[in-house]
Parts: structure tokens; C-alpha cells; sequence
């Protein structure tokens, strides 16, 4: 009778894990940068709002003005920064191809910061990065434009992170395998989630959904619950393209990375069911999984190791498979280790919330 019990249970944990690999596989086809006549391309205004970090713009200023595309502007909105941002960048701009324009905010956190760039953009189409941010290719703008449609004027990007630590290489294997998700979905036809290092809408879609107001209470959200807002009125494209992603640093400690995951996390009590199941399902499944497998060890070890030989095939070889569409590094000795290691990580991460509330710029 328990044999029947934990086999079933693991059958069904097994049969929603699939659903969430092989659903947002399928979901995500390889996007490349379309050919497009420059008359079709519109100028874009490219947004960074930032606060103190004068560094990372020197060093990853060069990658967005080196960008091929016909006309844009760098919207550098500096959120009351003691660190000389406003002065360094005030004689750069207008530097050719692109002009640099400054904006100066009062501090009041990064969507009273992006909002104030909005309104300061010049044109209309709008493309969102960070400052530690640094696009992989001269053909980012172009690749995320080349997937902007008037009708449906947003598109979901891929932000990939990058280190040498075990949490940052943690971190890069996570945001891949929910970039993965959160993309997957969107090309199904639900999108509930983006990142904010990589995103692009139109100015008039803000205006329409009242730009952040719904959820300016909270710290974050300018990104996943600005998403979860415009689905419920048009379908986001989705842009995979490599030449389209964006790279950043990820976290190099659990500590820093916590913190992060914690700020994310936040916004999730604005999530509908559907949202709250498709954004935490998978790893609450994938533990539970792994709970209920590790207790039929005890009773037909066969079994189990059969169970989860057949969850970590499917799962690597979709990880594996758009990891490589990105041209994201895969590791499969590190990303089996990552597996495991993700159900301790979070729930770690839930006793953090528990008792660590405070977010950050």
C-alpha cells in the first residue's frame, strides 16, 4: 500500500515537473535578429536608472553607445547619487552616435527614478537595462526592435548573469532555468514575468497602464508585475536572440544573493494563483519530489533512482537546450549539483524572509 502511495505521488510531482520543462521549451523557439531596412526602424531612447554607481557606467557606457542602429538616445537617470554620476556624464554627452542626456531624480527609489526618465526620453520606444548591465552584442537595440510590434508593444528579453563563485554560478543557473520559464510561458501566451536589466516597451502602453501606480508601494515590480499588467491587455514578444541579451555580474555570495532574491520575492503577494503556481511551482514541486523520493529509497530503491533519472534527463536536456539557443554556458556536472542544491537554497531563502523584511534601492 505505501509503495502504491509514494509511486503515485511521485508519479504526479514527476508529471508536474515535465509540464514545466518541456511546456516552456516548446514555448520558446530560437529568435535571431531579423533583417530590417533602417526606414523601418524608429528611434529608441535606451533608460538606466541608477543611484552610485559611476564604475559600472564607465565600464559598460561604451557597449550601449557602440550600438548599430540608425538613431537612439542614453537616458541616464541618476537616482541622488553621492558619487559624481551627473558631473562625470554631463561632458559625454551628445558623444556621436548617441547623445547622452542626464536626469537628475530626488531619490525616492527606482521607479520614481524610471518613471522620471520616461518622461524624459525623447522618443516614444523605450529600452530598459541596468547599470552593471552591458549588452553581448552591437545588435541588442536592433535585436529587441526587430521584435516590437505597435500592436503589441512590449518585449520580454534575456539577462544573463555571469561569475566564477558557487553563488554566482548558482545564480546564472537559476535566472537561466527561470528565463527559460518566464519566457516559455510568455510565448504560450501567458507572460507573467521580466527582467528589468532587459526589457522594452512603448511610452504610450506606460501611459495607457498608468505607469507603476498600481504598484507603487512597493520597491520592486517595475519590471514582473509592469508585465503581469500589460498581458492582461496585449501579448509581449518574446526576444532570445544572443545578439539581443544583455550580460551582468551575478551575486558572489549566498549573503548578497539572499538579500537579492529576497527584494524579488517581495512582489510576489500581487501575483494571481496562475502567477504565484507558474513563478514558485516548480522548485516547491521539484522539493517535494525529492522528499518523496528520498522515502521510497526506503521501500523500492529501484523505483525512485528510475523517478529521478527521468526527472534530471528532462530537465537537463531542456536547460541544456536553451541555454544553448542563448548561447549561455551549460555546464551538466554543475547544473545536476545545482538541482539539488536549489530546494536547500530556497528554503533557506524562506527563513531569510521571515525574519529579514528590509529592501533595497
Amino acid at each position: 500500500m505505501l509503495f502504491v502511495i509514494l509511486s503515485s505521488v511521485l508519479l504526479l510531482f514527476l508529471l508536474i515537473q515535465v509540464a514545466f520543462y518541456i511546456l516552456p521549451a516548446i514555448g520558446v523557439k530560437k529568435k535571431t535578429v531579423v533583417e530590417v531596412y533602417d526606414s523601418d526602424l524608429p528611434p529608441v531612447s535606451v533608460i538606466i536608472a541608477c543611484r552610485n554607481e559611476l564604475q559600472n557606467l564607465k565600464s559598460n557606457i561604451q557597449y550601449i553607445i557602440n550600438q548599430q542602429y540608425p538613431k537612439f538616445e542614453v537616458v541616464i537617470v541618476d537616482d541622488n547619487s553621492t558619487d559624481g554620476t551627473s558631473e562625470y556624464f554631463s561632458n559625454l554627452e551628445d558623444t556621436p552616435p548617441c547623445s547622452i542626456k542626464i536626469v537628475e531624480n530626488d531619490g525616492h527609489g527606482k521607479k520614481s527614478a524610471l518613471s522620471c526618465g520616461i518622461r524624459a526620453a525623447a522618443y516614444e520606444n523605450l529600452i530598459f537595462t541596468d547599470a552593471d548591465c552591458y549588452p553581448a552584442s552591437e545588435k541588442w537595440i536592433l535585436g529587441m526592435m526587430s521584435h516590437f510590434d505597435e500592436a503589441n508593444p512590449l518585449v520580454v528579453g534575456y539577462g544573463e548573469l555571469s561569475g566564477k563563485t558557487f553563488a554566482a554560478r548558482f545564480s546564472s543557473y537559476d535566472a537561466a532555468l527561470i528565463a527559460m520559464q518566464y519566457m516559455g510561458f510568455a510565448s504560450l501566451g501567458h507572460a507573467y514575468m521580466a527582467v528589468g536589466r532587459n526589457m522594452a516597451y512603448s511610452r504610450k502602453l506606460w501611459d495607457i497602464l498608468g505607469g507603476f501606480s498600481s504598484h507603487s508601494d512597493m520597491a520592486s515590480g517595475d519590471d514582473d508585475l509592469f508585465v503581469m499588467t500589460a498581458a492582461k491587455h496585449i501579448r509581449p514578444a518574446v526576444c532570445l536572440s544572443p545578439e539581443a541579451k544583455t550580460i551582468s555580474p551575478a551575486k558572489d555570495s549566498f549573503t548578497k544573493l539572499l538579500r537579492q532574491k529576497s527584494r524579488h520575492v517581495s512582489t510576489s503577494e500581487k501575483y494571481s494563483l496562475l502567477d504565484k503556481f507558474l513563478s514558485g511551482g516548480e522548485i516547491v514541486t521539484r522539493t517535494l519530489f525529492y522528499a518523496v523520493a528520498i522515502a521510497m529509497l526506503f521501500v523500492n530503491w529501484k523505483i525512485a533512482l528510475a523517478f529521478v533519472g527521468v526527472r534530471l534527463i528532462i530537465a537537463m536536456f531542456s536547460l541544456a537546450w536553451f541555454c544553448r539557443s542563448a548561447k549561455n554556458e551549460f555546464n551538466l556536472f554543475m547544473s545536476l549539483i545545482f538541482d539539488i542544491f536549489a530546494p536547500i537554497f530556497y528554503f533557506t531563502l524562506l527563513v531569510y524572509r521571515i525574519f529579514n523584511r528590509e529592501t533595497e534601492w
